[in-house]
């Protein structure tokens, strides 16, 4: 059985929870290290417990309280060559810190877990999404990502819980306060999935076994949670499929407001 939780999902801070009942990972430490301590202890998580952080990108939503956290726990850090080169470079880990790199589509073991990173494509100097195996239960996070490329399909299919980004609702981003040069930025290629970019990967991860989809990194001024939930339900339900009987679907909070899902 494995233990999943999203602590904080959004544009504010992203940081989220994987374990079983002895031990567990994070992936990303994107709000302050107090907040990330408080979250685990309020559901019983103690931090000594954690093995590792798994860190998807350098950017301050994903590692605001990573330095700190790691310093304090003796935390390693698993990451892109990339990530790990842009993590040393703004002093977001210690001279010390133990640092581990990983390579696309190649699995490593840590502790009861095997994890297998993945591309996705971002502005940052070499983003990854994971998939996450213990026993015989596994989930993927997929956030960040400006399209959905060919091969992340085959990297989600089969996963009991899918974590993937449903960032923002293209009307509310066109007639909303950014400017343009950011609009520009979060519908290009390395930006953020839009709610109907994700809606429309749906049905195939259902059809192939994914039962909870979570859907995450809400944007705070250009989505909602109705929207997102909306369109993911319409997609789903055009194929034929319903939430509620073919799969469970929660919208990620940014706040420390998630229980933990058991699966």
């Amino acid at each position: 059985m494995l233990r999943y939780c999203s602590l904080f999902s959004g544009s504010s801070g992203n940081c989220t929870y994987v374990g079983t009942a002895d031990a567990g990972l994070l992936i990303d430490a994107g709000v302050s290290a107090k907040r990330i301590e408080t979250a685990l202890l309020r559901r019983e998580i103690e931090p000594s417990s954690i093995r590792a952080v798994l860190v998807t990108h350098e950017h301050s939503d994903h590692v605001t309280g990573l330095r700190v956290l790691c310093k304090r726990y003796g935390w390693p850090v698993l990451a892109s060559q990339g990530t790990l080169d842009a993590l040393a470079a703004a002093d977001k880990v210690t001279p010390d810190q133990p640092l581990f790199l990983l390579q696309a589509e190649r699995g490593v073991c840590v502790g009861d877990f095997r994890i297998t990173p993945f591309d996705t494509p971002h502005d940052s100097r070499q983003c990854f999404g994971f998939r996450i195996e213990g026993g015989d239960r596994s989930l993927a996070l997929a956030t960040d990502m400006g399209y959905v490329p060919d091969g992340l399909p085959a990297h989600l299919q089969g996963c009991q819980l899918v974590h993937i980004e449903s960032n923002h609702d293209p009307v509310m981003l066109a007639n909303g306060p950014y400017p343009d040069y950011l609009k520009r930025r979060i519908r290009g290629e390395g930006g953020h999935l839009s709610n109907q970019a994700c809606a429309a990967l749906l049905p195939e991860l259902v059809s192939g076994g994914t039962t909870r989809i979570v859907l995450a990194h809400l944007s705070q001024h250009n989505n909602t949670p109705d929207l997102a939930d909306h369109t993911a339900c319409a997609a789903l339900q055009k194929a034929g499929q319903t939430v509620g009987r073919d799969c469970l679907l929660w919208v990620a909070s940014p706040e420390d407001s998630q229980p933990v899902t058991y699966f």
